[in-house]
């Protein structure tokens, strides 16, 4: 009579009948449709990628022609201003002017 709960399963009462089958047939169902949509979700989420590297590149390189478009023209408008200024500082500089394109390089000069 001690050993009477480890002979009936508890298990077995719980997932039975009715609600059994229900957790059979929603689990079953889940699995068949992770299955059979993860390919799709996967091909989806590819083109995505592809679709938004593409369309990115060609944002990014109008972008970037605006900004260089930009800069051109700021540098164009600064020597305008140099030159209709004949008492700037800028022009008794001792140095040889830079080139508009120099960027952020540091360029060695040997005589400095």
């Amino acid at each position: 009579m001690i050993y009477n709960q480890f002979q009936n399963s508890s298990m077995q009462n719980r997932f039975s009948g009715s609600r059994g089958w229900l957790a059979f047939v929603i689990g079953l169902a889940f699995m068949t449709l992770a299955l059979v949509a993860l390919p799709f979700l996967l091909l989806f989420g590819a083109i995505t990628f592809i679709t938004l590297s593409l369309f990115g590149r060609v944002y990014l390189k109008r972008q970037l022609a605006r900004f260089q478009k930009q800069q051109a023209g700021q540098t164009f408008q600064r020597e305008s201003d140099q030159q209709t200024d004949a008492f700037s500082n800028t022009v008794f500089k001792d140095s040889p002017p830079q080139s508009a394109r120099t960027g952020r390089t540091f360029e060695h000069n040997p005589n400095e």
